[in-house]
């Protein structure tokens, strides 16, 4: 014995809690992808900076540079003496907020400074030159006690090479200070590895900056903590705007829902995606057709047919409806107006809903066709059940209209809808059309007969004509044939075809 389960499946349930969960991830994907487009900006401005103050000290050490030669040339130093340090520290004193620079005269094998004589450090290489004769050098600042590598911009002459520091460790450590995104640092100098501190980690964003105005190349790496926490402030800033947008379209979604449909519509019809086409309902007593039931084709952009069971119920309920359906009326007349008139078709089936008949709009215009010589009088409207009707009296109105016009009105999918039995005995219908779901299952073990042959009953009782839909096999005609219904309508016969394909099988039937 199996124990009844406590909790049962909810499909309404699940679907949302789905949706949740999928309106989470996105949000966590959405704030993951804006915190790495924050963090590369971050990067990328940190670059920059680095870069715009290396271009500011560059064209003061050149000027600085210049004004060093011209007074070593001034005083006719040759060789660093005590004179020549002497007028380097004069020098210095008066532009105390310049960095100390470096003399080398070409005969000597020491370096000349404010601060004293140095030997050359060690492992000095040139990294670049530009068109004015400066360069770059890659060297060690033996003046500090951390021997620093520092870049050096050098100026030469006949008599002397001078050096200035422009880039050093120190101030790209004070820039990078400030930034708490950054994590690491690779710097390249005319291709040459300069200055790489913390690359090994796996970086969440990470920027390259190739620099326009020198032969800098930065690669900036972010901070892990840094990226966390960013992360989690952009979500947390992100969920509050997002659960509100999400709540509200959850509030519109049926408004938002038939809005996309309408629009969907519309463009269908300016573009004229909408075709008509025919199904034949066979008399199977004399063997020939005797009406067929007008249905309405979407044409896909790749020539294909949509689904008609994707859109109907949306279309039915659009504003857009009404209008199609005078459409529908008036181009089926068209079409089909010259099968009509020879009596080749007795009947034109067109569905109708109760909804559209309660506009009260539809008789002026069938009179407006009937005035203008199409065969209104050969129409039969199916009022189908779909939706329920609002008032009986207008309804009454416009089967009392329709048939001073000469039209048919028929109840379409009996026994599936909205009024039922009641319908029948409120309302003056000419035929009744069984739904297909009880043909479907006319020759299974679970058929009940009964309900069926209650229609054949209300259809003798009210002498009016029963027609049979969905008919696919042949054993089913013969049954329903058995049961005394003799109008059939299915592919058993012929699917719905285009008018002009109506003619062939016209002709060939």
């Amino acid at each position: 014995m199996t124990m009844p389960s406590k909790f049962k499946y909810n499909s309404k349930y699940a679907i949302k809690s789905l949706t949740v969960g999928l309106f989470f991830i996105a949000l966590l994907a959405v704030s993951l992808g804006l915190s790495h487009y924050l963090l590369t900006r971050q990067l990328t401005d940190v670059a920059s900076k680095l870069e715009h103050e290396y271009e500011q000290r560059l064209l003061a050490a050149k000027a600085q540079m210049r004004e060093v030669q011209a007074m070593l040339q001034e005083n006719k130093e040759t060789h660093c003496s005590e004179e020549t340090i002497k007028l380097l520290k004069k020098k210095l004193f008066t532009q105390s907020d310049q960095p100390v620079p470096w003399v080398k005269f070409n005969d000597e094998d020491i370096i000349c400074s404010a601060i004293g004589r140095w030997p050359i450090p060690p492992g000095g290489k040139l990294l670049s030159r530009d068109i004015d004769g400066h360069g770059l050098v890659k060297t060690t600042d033996v003046s500090a006690f951390s021997k620093q590598k520092v870049i050096y911009a050098r100026a030469a002459d006949s008599l002397t090479k001078v050096f200035v520091p422009v880039q050093s460790i120190g101030a790209v450590n004070r820039v990078l200070a400030d930034c708490q995104a950054c994590g690491g640092i690779n710097i390249k100098a005319n291709s040459h590895d300069w200055l790489s501190q913390n690359t090994d980690a796996n970086p969440f964003a990470s920027i390259e900056y190739q620099a326009k105005g020198s032969q800098f190349k930065y690669t900036l790496i972010s901070n892990e903590s840094a990226r966390n926490l960013l992360w989690l402030t952009v979500f947390l800033l992100l969920l509050l705007p997002a659960a509100f947008l999400g709540f509200t379209l959850y509030l519109y979604r049926e408004k938002i829902f038939k809005f996309y449909w309408h629009r969907r519509f519309v463009s269908a019809m300016k573009k004229e995606a909408f075709y008509l086409a025919y199904q034949p309902i066979i008399d199977t007593k004399a063997g020939q057709v005797f009406a067929v039931e007008t249905l309405l084709r979407w044409r896909k952009k790749n020539g294909d047919c949509r689904e008609t069971c994707s859109y109907i119920k949306m279309l039915e309920q659009d504003s857009v409806m009404p209008q199609l359906t005078k459409w529908m009326i008036k181009t089926a007349l068209s079409e089909l107006k010259s099968l009509l008139r020879s009596n080749q078709i007795a009947r034109c089936s067109i569905n109708i809903s109760a909804k559209q008949i309660e506009q009260q709009d539809l008789l002026p215009y069938l009179q407006l066709l009937a005035n203008n010589g199409y065969p209104v009088d050969q129409l039969c409207f199916e009022l189908t059940e779909r939706q329920p009707i609002e008032s009986l009296q207008v309804i009454r109105e416009f089967i009392a209209g329709c048939k001073q016009l000469g039209c048919r009105i028929k109840l379409d999918d009996m026994g599936v809808g909205y009024g039922g039995g009641l319908l029948i005995q409120q309302l003056e219908f000419d035929c009744l059309k069984i739904n297909k779901a009880f043909i479907k299952i006319v020759l299974s073990e679970q058929n009940q007969p009964f309900l069926i042959r209650s229609y054949i009953a209300i259809a003798r009782e009210m002498n009016i004509n029963l027609i049979a839909e969905g008919v696919e096999t042949r054993e089913q005609a013969l049954y329903l044939q058995e049961l005394g219904i003799h109008l059939h309508q299915g592919w058993l016969y012929s699917k719905a075809l285009p008018a002009t394909e109506l003619r062939t099988y016209l002709l060939n039937s």
